[in-house]
C-alpha cells in the first residue's frame, strides 16, 4: 500500500514539474515579443534623439515641436478611442457577413447598409486625423530654418551617428567598401568569371538583408546587369587608377546598391519623426541648451 502511495506521489510530482516546464515554454513567445517591442522602441527613440541632436533646435523650436507633438498625441488617442468604440460592432457585422458568405447567401440590404455606414465613419475619422496632423506638420515646417529642413529631408534613421560635419545620417563605411572592392579585384580572372553570377546574387541578397527592400523581378534584372557592368569595369582598371578612384568607386557602389524608393515629402518626415509619440519624452528629457555633441 505504501509503495502505491509513493508511486502516486512520484507521478503527481512529475506531472507538476512537466506542467511548470510547459507553462514556462509557452510563455517564451510572449516574452520574446515583448523583448522585440522593447528593442524596437529603444531603437526608435535613439533614432529620434540623433535627429534632434543633428537639427540643433533652439529652445523656442523645441517648445513649438513639443506642443505640436502633445497635440498630435491627444488627437491620436482620440482616434484610437473612436476605433475601439466601433471595433465590437464592426466585428459582429463582419462575422455575420462571413457566415452568410460561407453558406453562399446574399448579404441583406440592411446589413450591407450598416457595414458601409460604419466603414464611412471610420474612413472619415482617419481622414480628419490625417488632415489635423498635416496642419501640425505645416506649422513645424514654418518654424524650421532652411538648413534644418535640408538636414531633415536627407536624414537616414540611424542608431550610431557618423562622425564629422553631418551628424544625423546613417554611417557609411567608404573605406570598408573600398577594401571589399579591392578583394574583388584580386580574384584570378577564371575564378571571377566562374563565380561572377554568384557574387552578384550575394550582393543583392546583402541589400535585402541590410535594407529590408525586396526588389521585384524587373528591378532585380536591372540591378544584376548594372552590378555586372560595374564589377567588370572595376576589374579592368589599373592599380594606379583604382587607388585614385577608390573613394569615388565606393560611393558609386553605394548609390548603385541603395534601394530606389520615392523620397518622402518633408511634411511626411515631420509627421514620422517630429510628431512621433517618442519625440515627447525625448524633448522633455533633453536638458535645455544641450545639443549634438562634438
Amino acid at each position: 500500500m505504501k509503495k502505491r502511495i509513493s508511486r502516486w506521489k512520484i507521478i503527481v510530482g512529475l506531472m507538476a514539474i512537466l506542467g511548470v516546464i510547459f507553462l514556462s515554454l509557452a510563455s517564451f513567445p510572449a516574452q520574446d515579443r515583448r523583448a522585440q517591442l522593447e528593442t524596437k522602441d529603444l531603437r526608435r527613440e535613439i533614432q529620434i534623439i540623433n535627429l534632434v541632436n543633428g537639427l540643433e533646435l533652439s529652445p523656442a523650436q523645441k517648445k513649438i515641436i513639443l506642443n505640436k507633438a502633445l497635440q498630435s498625441q491627444q488627437w491620436r488617442q482620440e482616434a484610437q478611442n473612436f476605433y475601439l468604440s466601433k471595433e465590437a460592432e464592426l466585428n459582429i457585422i463582419l462575422e455575420t457577413i462571413k457566415n452568410l458568405r460561407l453558406e453562399n447567401k446574399e448579404v441583406p440590404p440592411e446589413l450591407a447598409r450598416q457595414f458601409h455606414q460604419l466603414e464611412d465613419q471610420l474612413k472619415k475619422q482617419k481622414v480628419d486625423f490625417q488632415e489635423k496632423i498635416a496642419s501640425l506638420a505645416q506649422e513645424i515646417e514654418k518654424a524650421l530654418e532652411p538648413h534644418q529642413l535640408y538636414a531633415l529631408q536627407n536624414y537616414v534613421p540611424c542608431v550610431i551617428p557618423p562622425k564629422g560635419e553631418s551628424r544625423i545620417g546613417q554611417v557609411v563605411d567608404v573605406q570598408g567598401i573600398g577594401r571589399r572592392l579591392a578583394r574583388l579585384r584580386s580574384l584570378p580572372d577564371p575564378l571571377y568569371q566562374r563565380r561572377k553570377h554568384d557574387i552578384i546574387n550575394q550582393t543583392i541578397e546583402g541589400i535585402k538583408l541590410k535594407t529590408g527592400f525586396i526588389p521585384d523581378e524587373a528591378t532585380t534584372a536591372d540591378l544584376t546587369a548594372k552590378l555586372g557592368d560595374f564589377y567588370d569595369r572595376l576589374r579592368n582598371l589599373s592599380e594606379v587608377d583604382f587607388e585614385i578612384k577608390k573613394e569615388a568607386l565606393a560611393k558609386e557602389f553605394m548609390e548603385l546598391t541603395k534601394p530606389k524608393l520615392r523620397p518622402l515629402d518633408i511634411r511626411q518626415k515631420i509627421e514620422i519623426f517630429l510628431l512621433a509619440p517618442e519625440i515627447i519624452s525625448v524633448l522633455e528629457a533633453k536638458p535645455q541648451g544641450v545639443e549634438g555633441g562634438n
